[in-house]
Protein backbone atom coordinates (compact mmCIF):
# COMPACT_ATOMS: atom_id res chain seq x y z
CA UNK A 1 0.00 0.00 0.00
CA UNK A 2 2.84 2.32 0.50
CA UNK A 3 3.57 2.34 -3.21
CA UNK A 4 0.02 3.40 -4.08
CA UNK A 5 0.06 6.32 -1.69
CA UNK A 6 2.92 8.17 -3.42
CA UNK A 7 1.32 7.70 -6.81
CA UNK A 8 -1.97 9.08 -5.45
CA UNK A 9 -0.11 12.08 -4.06
CA UNK A 10 1.73 12.52 -7.35
CA UNK A 11 -1.57 12.31 -9.21
CA UNK A 12 -3.10 14.96 -6.95
CA UNK A 13 -0.05 17.19 -7.39
CA UNK A 14 -0.12 16.62 -11.15
CA UNK A 15 -3.78 17.70 -11.35
CA UNK A 16 -3.05 20.77 -9.28
CA UNK A 17 -0.13 21.58 -11.55
CA UNK A 18 -2.20 21.01 -14.71
CA UNK A 19 -5.07 23.17 -13.43
CA UNK A 20 -2.64 25.90 -12.36
CA UNK A 21 -0.97 25.82 -15.79
CA UNK A 22 -4.35 25.98 -17.56
CA UNK A 23 -5.40 28.94 -15.45
CA UNK A 24 -2.10 30.67 -16.16
CA UNK A 25 -2.50 30.08 -19.90
CA UNK A 26 -6.11 31.31 -19.92
CA UNK A 27 -5.11 34.36 -17.88
CA UNK A 28 -2.20 35.04 -20.23
CA UNK A 29 -4.44 34.80 -23.29
CA UNK A 30 -7.00 37.16 -21.77
CA UNK A 31 -4.25 39.56 -20.74
CA UNK A 32 -2.79 39.47 -24.26
CA UNK A 33 -6.18 40.14 -25.85
CA UNK A 34 -6.81 43.00 -23.43
CA UNK A 35 -3.39 44.60 -24.10
CA UNK A 36 -3.90 44.17 -27.84
CA UNK A 37 -7.31 45.84 -27.57
CA UNK A 38 -5.79 48.74 -25.67
CA UNK A 39 -3.13 49.19 -28.33
CA UNK A 40 -5.75 49.07 -31.07
CA UNK A 41 -7.93 51.59 -29.21
CA UNK A 42 -4.95 53.94 -28.90
CA UNK A 43 -4.25 53.58 -32.61
CA UNK A 44 -7.89 54.32 -33.46
CA UNK A 45 -7.87 57.31 -31.08
CA UNK A 46 -4.74 58.65 -32.83
CA UNK A 47 -6.44 58.19 -36.21
CA UNK A 48 -9.58 59.98 -35.00
CA UNK A 49 -7.54 62.86 -33.56
CA UNK A 50 -5.52 63.13 -36.77
CA UNK A 51 -8.70 62.99 -38.90
CA UNK A 52 -10.23 65.73 -36.78
CA UNK A 53 -7.17 67.96 -37.16
CA UNK A 54 -7.07 67.40 -40.93
CA UNK A 55 -10.79 68.24 -41.20
CA UNK A 56 -10.31 71.41 -39.17
CA UNK A 57 -7.43 72.44 -41.43
CA UNK A 58 -9.49 71.63 -44.51
CA UNK A 59 -12.38 73.71 -43.16
CA UNK A 60 -10.02 76.58 -42.38
CA UNK A 61 -8.63 76.46 -45.92
CA UNK A 62 -12.16 76.32 -47.32
CA UNK A 63 -13.12 79.33 -45.21
CA UNK A 64 -10.31 81.36 -46.79
CA UNK A 65 -11.33 80.29 -50.30
CA UNK A 66 -14.98 81.14 -49.68
CA UNK A 67 -14.02 84.51 -48.16
CA UNK A 68 -11.96 85.34 -51.24
CA UNK A 69 -14.83 84.41 -53.56
CA UNK A 70 -17.23 86.36 -51.39
CA UNK A 71 -15.05 89.47 -51.70
CA UNK A 72 -15.17 89.12 -55.47
CA UNK A 73 -18.96 88.77 -55.41
CA UNK A 74 -19.33 91.75 -53.08
CA UNK A 75 -17.11 93.87 -55.34
CA UNK A 76 -19.45 93.11 -58.25
CA UNK A 77 -22.62 93.82 -56.30
CA UNK A 78 -22.73 97.63 -56.94
CA UNK A 79 -22.32 97.05 -60.69
CA UNK A 80 -25.02 94.38 -60.67
CA UNK A 81 -27.41 96.67 -58.77
CA UNK A 82 -26.68 99.57 -61.15
CA UNK A 83 -27.16 97.32 -64.16
CA UNK A 84 -30.44 95.99 -62.78
CA UNK A 85 -31.69 99.55 -62.12
CA UNK A 86 -30.75 100.58 -65.67
CA UNK A 87 -32.53 97.54 -67.07
CA UNK A 88 -35.70 98.29 -65.12
CA UNK A 89 -35.57 101.98 -66.12
CA UNK A 90 -35.08 101.08 -69.78
CA UNK A 91 -31.68 102.79 -69.88
CA UNK A 92 -28.45 101.53 -71.39
CA UNK A 93 -26.98 98.78 -69.27
CA UNK A 94 -23.36 99.45 -68.22
CA UNK A 95 -20.75 96.78 -68.88
CA UNK A 96 -19.95 94.60 -65.90
CA UNK A 97 -16.50 93.05 -65.48
CA UNK A 98 -17.93 89.64 -64.68
CA UNK A 99 -15.72 86.57 -64.39
CA UNK A 100 -18.41 84.10 -63.42
CA UNK A 101 -20.43 82.99 -60.47
CA UNK A 102 -18.81 79.61 -59.92
CA UNK A 103 -18.26 78.23 -56.46
CA UNK A 104 -14.82 78.54 -54.88
CA UNK A 105 -12.57 75.53 -55.11
CA UNK A 106 -13.36 73.93 -51.78
CA UNK A 107 -12.23 70.46 -50.72
CA UNK A 108 -14.01 67.73 -48.82
CA UNK A 109 -11.48 64.89 -48.98
CA UNK A 110 -10.79 64.82 -45.22
CA UNK A 111 -14.51 64.78 -44.45
CA UNK A 112 -15.18 62.04 -47.00
CA UNK A 113 -12.34 59.96 -45.55
CA UNK A 114 -13.61 60.47 -41.99
CA UNK A 115 -17.11 59.41 -43.04
CA UNK A 116 -15.92 56.26 -44.77
CA UNK A 117 -13.65 55.35 -41.84
CA UNK A 118 -16.41 55.76 -39.25
CA UNK A 119 -14.47 58.49 -37.46
CA UNK A 120 -17.59 60.29 -36.27
CA UNK A 121 -18.56 57.35 -34.07
CA UNK A 122 -15.67 58.33 -31.79
CA UNK A 123 -16.06 62.11 -31.94
CA UNK A 124 -18.15 64.12 -29.50
CA UNK A 125 -21.66 64.13 -31.02
CA UNK A 126 -22.03 67.91 -30.75
CA UNK A 127 -18.72 68.47 -32.54
CA UNK A 128 -19.54 65.83 -35.17
CA UNK A 129 -22.83 67.64 -35.83
CA UNK A 130 -21.08 71.01 -36.23
CA UNK A 131 -18.51 69.51 -38.61
CA UNK A 132 -21.18 67.75 -40.67
CA UNK A 133 -23.24 70.95 -40.77
CA UNK A 134 -20.25 72.95 -42.04
CA UNK A 135 -19.65 70.49 -44.85
CA UNK A 136 -23.37 70.42 -45.67
CA UNK A 137 -23.40 74.21 -45.93
CA UNK A 138 -20.39 74.02 -48.26
CA UNK A 139 -22.27 71.50 -50.41
CA UNK A 140 -25.36 73.75 -50.42
CA UNK A 141 -23.26 76.75 -51.45
CA UNK A 142 -21.67 74.81 -54.30
CA UNK A 143 -25.09 73.59 -55.43
CA UNK A 144 -26.64 77.09 -55.42
CA UNK A 145 -23.74 78.57 -57.35
CA UNK A 146 -23.64 75.72 -59.86
CA UNK A 147 -27.39 76.01 -60.50
CA UNK A 148 -27.08 79.74 -61.21
CA UNK A 149 -23.90 79.35 -63.21
CA UNK A 150 -25.72 76.99 -65.54
CA UNK A 151 -28.85 79.14 -65.69
CA UNK A 152 -27.28 82.54 -66.41
CA UNK A 153 -27.77 83.38 -70.08
CA UNK A 154 -25.34 85.31 -72.21
CA UNK A 155 -27.54 88.27 -73.14
CA UNK A 156 -27.30 91.30 -70.87
CA UNK A 157 -31.05 91.50 -70.38
CA UNK A 158 -31.43 87.87 -69.28
CA UNK A 159 -28.19 88.03 -67.33
CA UNK A 160 -29.26 91.06 -65.28
CA UNK A 161 -32.74 89.71 -64.66
CA UNK A 162 -31.32 86.55 -63.09
CA UNK A 163 -27.96 87.64 -61.70
CA UNK A 164 -29.34 89.85 -58.94
CA UNK A 165 -31.22 86.86 -57.52
CA UNK A 166 -28.20 84.65 -58.09
CA UNK A 167 -25.95 87.09 -56.26
CA UNK A 168 -28.34 87.33 -53.34
CA UNK A 169 -28.65 83.56 -53.03
CA UNK A 170 -24.91 83.06 -53.53
CA UNK A 171 -23.97 85.63 -50.92
CA UNK A 172 -26.42 84.05 -48.50
CA UNK A 173 -25.02 80.57 -49.20
CA UNK A 174 -21.45 81.83 -48.77
CA UNK A 175 -22.39 83.49 -45.49
CA UNK A 176 -24.10 80.33 -44.23
CA UNK A 177 -21.06 78.22 -45.14
CA UNK A 178 -18.61 80.65 -43.51
CA UNK A 179 -20.75 80.85 -40.36
CA UNK A 180 -20.97 77.05 -40.12
CA UNK A 181 -17.21 76.73 -40.59
CA UNK A 182 -16.57 79.41 -37.96
CA UNK A 183 -18.73 77.43 -35.52
CA UNK A 184 -16.30 74.52 -35.91
CA UNK A 185 -12.95 76.23 -36.19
Amino acid sequence: MKKSEPSLINLRQSWKFIVAEMLAIVFGVFLGVWVSGLAEDREVDRFVANSREVMLQELSDNYERIAKTRQYHLSLLPDVVAGRKALVAGEAVPQIAYRGLGAPLVTTAAYDTALSAGTFARVDPAEATRIANAYQQIANMRSVMEDYRLAVATSDREFLSLISTAFGDSLYAEDAAMTAIANVT
